[in-house]
């Protein structure tokens, strides 16, 4: 059949099947931007606060995503809590005993947790229970494991918070700026110690990473803007109430931020401006009345654990600004402190930390555009991009401030800040990084040419790279240094006291036989009954006397064994022992002792107790640990009992005499025949008394 011929202009109608519906694109979060998915890959690298100028168009730097960030961060802060000393008494005597108290009905007491001045919460202790308790348990694993299974989870712990502090950074201030604070933070001998130490200093740096995780992303007043100020103030809060109060301070910024920053909005007209900032008030006072009710399962745990309505959280602070005592009774220290201990801790990222903000001022002068997304001057109704980066850095700088001004300053108040100084050190970083570049690009008037060479990031790791390799020289330096009670301990269990227990005619415990040969080949340590030993008349004394404050817990001291203080020129408060609950005694409480007030027991006044007991003399002990400094000439009421011929050395480790030695020498481990002429050591001894 022939088609029909049309005449030319004859409209027609063409019949087709219908095209089948195309499944929508899905964006691919190349670089991980959280507000725009429907942009190139490569803008999305370029929503944070602070801005590349050159390359913008090219791949960014090899960033770390979350998953491999914790991963990385738990290699290393595993490694902490096995190696990393423990820095300070009063976690061992305020954390780690308590702990073991409630799990062993054995240990030692300070007045903090006397049920007359409760100012150690038992909420927060027993929060780390099932470290300590459940898994060990679950792994059949002994005591001594214990303690290490709890370092470890706070490691743990410690990487999740760290990585995501990161990459909030990552996202919201600037790719390369996160990538340097998690350099800094990750190999740093701060957060070496601050990660896996039993401190609710430790715990406040914990969930400040995560407030401000939050806080870093610019406020705005929409359901984004909701959740982020209502997981802000809960982490601030559970920080603050459930592990140390005055880290709250570090809430100010998001605080102000919230409440006078128009951060993410852009509010035109006065009245418009009135209402929006009801409406942020508003939101606040909601988070916070919803964060505050942390403080009731708190509060309920801490009077059942006291025998009577307290709260911890608020004696603390009671006792610190309004008792008239406070912590000067334990020593005061010059505003310069905190400087030397942090450059200690960070070396060189303490001075990139401090020049953040006149960093940040050059910046406004001579590089404009290096901050904001639109990379202009903000339109009326917006917020400087300059404001907003002000205030994230305003909190290190706050929380070193006001902790310089109290007279009592120890290194564990600084740990809540310790991620704020890597970030601080991070963005002076990026901003020289970035003159060097606008300079470049002036002499050379090429934007190509810049993109191109690498001595920018041979700048950026010049400043990076020597803090890195200081720090890991000051971790290696402390476990070098300061490493003898550990190794003592180690080899007051595994190898004297097995010793004592042969010699009594005991056997240790054979181990399955599918397990015997291969234990033998990889040279385990045989397992042993430590119970035996609170049978042996008299009873098996570990005593400590000067080095009473570097006692690592009774997590470490075998089952058996009773340690004891021997009187030296110390005249302060000491550590008393928990007298033995009885079971079921405080109902469903298993500790009542720590309900029951003794009088004269403890003080808050720093003085020797006015109850005997504190001390036994120096000959009921069977063991001594004691250290010989070459710098510290024996006294009378300190006498040289590692060369006292009343005593057997069976143990004795190199330990550095500070005093002995020359400052730069104890700063880092520093190679070298010069270093090694420069350092006195002395002796850390385990004794038998003859």
């Amino acid at each position: 059949m022939q088609p029909v011929q049309l005449r030319p202009g004859t409209e027609t109608i063409r019949f087709r099947r219908p095209t089948p519906a195309q499944p929508a694109q899905q964006p691919v979060d190349t670089f991980g931007g959280k507000h725009a998915p429907d942009l190139k890959g490569w803008k999305r690298r370029h929503l944070g606060l602070l801005q590349d100028l050159v390359g913008r168009q090219q791949n960014g730097p090899f960033l770390p995503g979350f998953s491999f960030a914790v991963r990385l961060l738990i290699l290393v802060r595993v490694t902490a809590a096995m190696y990393s000393n423990i820095q300070d008494c009063d976690e061992v005597f305020n954390f780690f005993e308590p702990l073991h108290y409630f799990q062993y009905n054995t240990g030692f007491q300070t007045w903090e947790l006397g049920p007359e001045y409760a100012v150690r919460s038992w909420a927060y202790i027993l929060l780390h229970w099932p470290f300590a308790h459940i898994i060990p348990g679950l792994m059949s694993l002994p005591k001594r494991a214990s303690f290490f299974c709890l370092r470890i989870g706070l490691a743990i712990i410690c990487s999740v918070c760290e990585a995501k502090f990161y990459r909030s950074v990552v996202e919201n201030i600037n790719e390369r700026v996160g990538r340097y604070t998690l350099a800094f933070m990750i190999l740093s001998a701060g957060m070496w110690n601050a990660g896996v130490a039993f401190l609710p200093s430790s715990f406040a740096m914990n969930l400040t990473m995560l407030a401000y995780a939050y806080y870093l992303d610019p406020s705005t007043t929409d359901a984004r803007g909701d959740r982020r100020v209502m997981m802000a103030t809960l982490s601030f809060a559970i920080g603050a109430i459930v592990g140390w109060p005055f880290a709250a301070l570090l809430a100010l910024p998001f605080i102000v931020e919230e409440v006078f920053v128009k951060s993410g909005d852009e509010v035109v007209g006065r009245d418009v401006v009135v209402a929006w900032r009801i409406e942020r008030v508003a939101r606040l006072i909601k988070a916070v009345v919803f964060a505050a009710a942390v403080a009731v399962p708190v509060i309920a745990f801490d009077s059942w654990a006291y025998g009577k309505p307290t709260f911890p959280t608020l004696n603390i602070v009671l006792y610190n600004l309004f008792s008239g005592k406070g912590p000067e009774l334990y020593g005061t220290e010059p505003a310069t402190f905190y400087l030397a201990n942090l450059f200690l801790n960070f070396n060189l990222a303490l001075p990139l930390a401090l020049a953040s903000l006149p960093a940040l001022g050059v910046t406004y002068v001579f590089d404009f555009r290096r901050l904001g997304v639109a990379q202009t001057r903000p339109k009326p109704g917006q917020s400087s991009p300059y404001t907003l980066v002000a205030l994230r850095l305003s909190g290190f700088y706050l929380w070193l401030a006001v902790m310089s001004l109290q007279p009592h300053k120890e290194e564990r108040f600084m740990y809540p800040a310790y991620p704020l100084l890597c970030m601080n050190a991070a963005v002076t970083v990026f901003l020289v990084k970035g003159w060097a570049e606008t300079a470049f690009v002036k002499a050379t008037a090429s934007q190509y040419r810049a993109s191109q060479t690498r001595m920018f990031s041979y700048l950026a790791l010049a400043l990076v790279l020597p803090t890195m390799i200081l720090s890991v020289s000051r971790i290696y330096a402390l476990g070098h240094y300061y490493r003898s009670p550990y190794d003592v301990i180690y080899h007051f269990q595994y190898d004297e006291v097995p010793r004592l227990l042969r010699a009594a005619g005991h056997e240790p415990i054979p181990p399955p036989e599918e397990y015997r040969e291969g234990r033998a080949k990889e040279g385990y340590h045989d397992e042993w009954d430590y119970t035996v030993l609170a049978t042996f008349e008299p009873k098996v004394r570990l005593c400590y006397g000067k080095e009473w404050h570097r006692f690592l817990g009774s997590y470490l001291v075998p089952e058996g064994i009773e340690v004891d203080w021997i009187r030296t020129a110390f005249d302060g408060a000491m550590p008393r022992r928990w007298e033995p609950s009885h079971a079921r005694a405080g109902g469903w409480w298993p500790r009542e002792e720590t309900r029951i007030v003794r009088e004269g027991k403890f003080n808050d006044d720093n003085v020797e107790s006015a109850l005997p007991g504190t001390y036994v003399d120096v000959s009921e002990c069977t063991y001594l640990i004691d250290s010989a400094m070459p710098s510290q000439p024996p006294t009378e009421a300190e006498p040289a009992y590692t060369t006292s011929d009343a005593w057997e050395r069976l143990y004795c480790t190199p330990f550095l005499d500070n005093a002995g030695s020359k400052w730069w020498t104890r700063m880092f481990y520093l190679p070298g025949q010069a270093a090694k002429d420069a350092r006195q050591w002395g002796e850390y001894c385990l004794l038998k008394q003859k």
